[in-house]
């Protein structure tokens, strides 16, 4: 029987060595590649689209997983303080923290801050971020997993944090997915 589909890990990861950490950056690629294929070809009047206000849109739920790249990977576990966070969110992905729109208010559209970017803009954000969460990530091993930083008031694993970013952009991904089909039934999409 023919293999139909096999991760594949990123360069720089010892699999052998530290297989769950080489997983985890297997499966935030593989999630990364199969979204790329899904919103190729939106333009902005796509990406800035809403069903009604207070509705999340393409490009605000595509900056957020940028921002929730290097949150969670590059400045929590490095235990960042908070008042240099907005700079290096700024220097990697273009924005600030808070530049996603999210959470989004009751009847708010899409935020002046993202106004007018193209998925290529996007994409960008998303590769910059996902470099820095790879940057960092091919530092763990498999027994850092097991050893937490300090966020706030709380003791965050490791585990837990790459867990997070990958069934977070997962979610996304399905809401990313969710407002396509709403642009088809809009007619604003052709049908598959």
């Amino acid at each position: 029987m023919p293999l139909e589909r096999r991760l594949t890990v990123p360069e720089g990861y010892d699999a052998a060595a530290n297989p769950r950490v080489a997983s985890f950056a297997a499966q935030l690629d593989d999630q990364l590649s199969r979204l790329k294929k899904d919103v190729a070809g939106l333009e902005v009047r796509h990406l800035e689209w809403q069903p009604h206000n207070g509705i999340n849109t393409i490009g605000m739920l595509l900056a957020h997983l940028a921002v929730v790249d290097v949150w969670w990977m590059r400045l929590a576990p490095l235990e960042t303080p908070e008042a240099e966070c907005d700079a290096i969110m700024r220097d990697t992905i273009g924005i600030l923290m808070d530049d996603d729109g999210l959470p989004l208010a009751p009847e708010a559209a899409h935020p002046a801050s993202l106004a007018g970017k193209s998925l290529e803009d996007y994409l960008a954000m998303i590769d910059r971020a996902r470099a820095a969460t790879h940057e960092q990530l091919r530092r763990w091993t498999d027994a850092d997993l097991d050893t937490t930083f300090q966020l706030r008031d709380r003791a965050i694993f490791r585990e837990w944090t790459a867990y997070h970013v990958l069934e977070h952009f997962c979610g996304h991904y399905g809401q990313i997915l969710l407002l396509k089909h709403l642009l088809r039934d809009a007619g604003l999409l052709p049908k598959s």
